[in-house]
């Protein structure tokens, strides 16, 4: 935010609360600047405003954090093969949904789910639309898709039978597509 617009959403927010700009706030107020609307809101009716910055949020559980991370690198490979259309991503959030209670069962294997969320997709892709992803290293021949290692591990990767190379990370085949797109 450009500092004049912080200087008067500052100078707006003191006007209501009561309370000097610079000076010590009120009944434990935290101000957060994302947006008018939310200090408007927040400061007119004396709430604390909830946001990361102030650590008042509820930490992501590592369950989660493995869901999101695998809707993630899957998101990045299928945009990186420009096939990231609304009904394939709906194909992702239905592996996800799937996979979480697969993890609720066993929280051990949160490190497996991006794997098994990337083969959900390939498999429900194959079934509607065709295979998914094509290998981008073989340049003759039938065009085949590249499989997951390890069907059930961490640090899942998309190899090549054919050739028998590891073509790249799930999540970053846009590296080795040359797309630019993907995710470290």
């Amino acid at each position: 935010m450009e500092g004049a617009r912080v200087r008067t959403l500052a100078a707006r927010a003191a006007g209501a609360g009561g309370f000097a700009p610079g000076g010590p706030l009120p009944c434990g107020v935290k101000i957060s600047f994302t947006s008018s609307v939310t200090l408007e809101r927040y400061f007119r009716i004396g709430l604390r405003v909830k946001t990361a910055h102030n650590g008042t949020m509820d930490p992501v559980s590592p369950l989660e954090q493995s869901l999101h991370a695998a809707r993630a690198l899957v998101l990045a490979d299928l945009v990186a093969g420009e096939v990231a259309e609304a009904d394939v991503v709906s194909l992702v959030e239905d592996s996800v949904v799937q996979r979480r209670w697969w993890v609720e069962q066993w929280p051990e294997g949160a490190g497996y789910v991006a794997g098994l969320v990337a083969q959900d997709v390939q498999d429900a892709l194959l079934e509607r639309y065709g295979r998914w992803p094509l290998c981008p290293v073989c340049g003759s021949g039938d065009p085949h898709a590249l499989d997951v290692e390890p069907e059930l591990g961490p640090d899942p990767h998309w190899v090549c039978h054919k050739a028998g190379v590891k073509v790249a990370s799930v999540g970053s085949l846009g590296r080795a597509t040359g797309s630019g797109t993907s995710s470290s």
